[in-house]
């Protein structure tokens, strides 16, 4: 073996190749040696040399560079990189929904068609391959840490009472599964730029671009029902009645409030909104269950004797159960919120954020976004719910 050095350097951690060296060179003519010839202290080469077997093994799988899977459309991932680029000098963020609509519009350019004729069929955008694309061009994915919420101590007893409560209505008052109901608000907010882009590596600023709305939001209720159907979205806007001119899109349900969420008034109002639905589908005689949170507008006993006037049974989410137990937690709020980013995102990408006609008001853009995704929505199944999901028009 030759007399090979690892150099001093100025840190606290060597590469397996290097503590290889010294571990080879440490068999041959012992640790003390070693740890003169490569000066580094005897005990550190000791728990080398114990570690070495695992080293060797790890060493021999690993692929050499430029190995594994080569790009199908390199051509086209070049202009993708490019784009990217481009997206996060503008500040807007990337995400992995946006990166493969993208490529898709690439690979349906004339001069990518030429080189790659069926690759828009053939395109998948699968995971493995987004995270390939960002290996191959040194991309990462950027995100803020969040803590989450524990859930309480009691959680399984909670969710044993919760769930006798619900046999125990059920066998009670036998209701239709089109008469059970979960409803849930959810803020939506205007810049929907989230904290989360793909940047190139190393950056010490990750800049996201927005319109100046970030806390700006609305509320949207959701409501559906234990047979699959979605009932439409009510949207709560801060203010107390509609803007003078502005003109609200047809199947897009509008209502006010002076901080532009629920309370107990719009709870009443709510309810027989519901009723009119129920009414619609001759269900109107037939008892409902309503399941939802312990929001504090859900509680009030005004709105509890509203709900019993219309044959309501209530039964409310314990405290802090609400991830598990709420339907609209679970398998509907989200697919909602990712639609209504992606239409942002893309609203944003088109030239958004100012650069819209003079007579257009952000109004009119927010009205327009929920009217085309409540359309979405309705042509749609969302994946989390039965193939009998339907919309009930109202």
């Amino acid at each position: 073996m030759t007399n090979k050095k690892v150099g001093v350097r100025e840190r606290t951690s060597y590469s397996i190749e290097e503590k290889l060296i010294v571990v080879k060179y440490a068999q041959i003519n012992r640790k003390n040696a070693a740890a003169r010839h490569f000066d580094l202290n005897a005990p550190m080469i000791r728990r080398w040399i114990k570690k070495s077997d695992n080293w060797e093994k790890k060493n021999k799988k690993k692929k050499h560079i430029g190995s594994g899977r080569k790009a199908f459309y390199p051509k086209a991932e070049d202009k993708l990189y490019k784009w990217i680029i481009e997206q996060r000098k503008k500040g807007l963020a990337v995400n992995y929904t946006m990166v493969k609509l993208q490529m898709h519009k690439i690979l349906n350019e004339p001069t990518i068609q030429r080189l790659y004729p069926a690759g828009d069929d053939e395109f998948q955008g699968t995971l493995s391959w987004i995270q390939s694309f960002m290996k191959r061009f040194d991309l990462s994915l950027r995100r803020r840490t969040k803590i989450s919420q524990k859930l309480p101590e009691d959680t399984d007893e909670k969710l044993e009472n919760f769930k006798r409560f619900i046999i125990r209505l059920r066998s009670q008052y036998n209701f239709d599964l089109n008469s059970i109901y979960n409803m849930d608000e959810t803020p939506i907010w205007f810049d929907m730029a989230g904290n989360m882009t793909i940047n190139n590596k190393g950056d010490k600023t990750v800049h996201i671009r927005t319109t100046g709305n970030d806390k700006n939001r609305f509320t949207v209720v959701l409501t559906c029902s234990a047979n699959g159907s979605k009932y439409p979205p009510i949207c709560i806007f801060k203010g107390k009645q509609l803007p003078r001119g502005e003109v609200i899109p047809k199947g897009v349900i509008c209502w006010f409030q002076e901080n532009g969420w629920m309370t107990s008034d719009l709870m009443k109002k709510y309810i027989e909104f519901l009723f009119r639905l129920r009414m619609a589908e001759n269900l109107s005689k037939e008892p409902a269950m309503m399941v939802y949170d312990s929001f504090w507008g859900h509680l009030e006993e005004s709105v509890k004797d509203k709900f019993k006037q219309h044959n309501f049974y209530l039964a409310v989410i314990p405290v802090g159960l609400t991830s598990i137990c709420q339907p609209l937690d679970v398998s509907i709020n989200k697919p909602f919120k990712d639609n209504m980013q992606k239409e942002w995102h893309e609203w944003m990408c088109q030239g958004g954020a100012g650069e819209t006609e003079a007579n257009e008001s952000e109004d009119d853009m927010v009205y327009e976004k929920i009217d085309k995704l409540i359309a979405k929505i309705k042509e749609e199944n969302l994946d989390e719910l039965d193939d009998s999901t339907e919309i009930v028009d109202n």
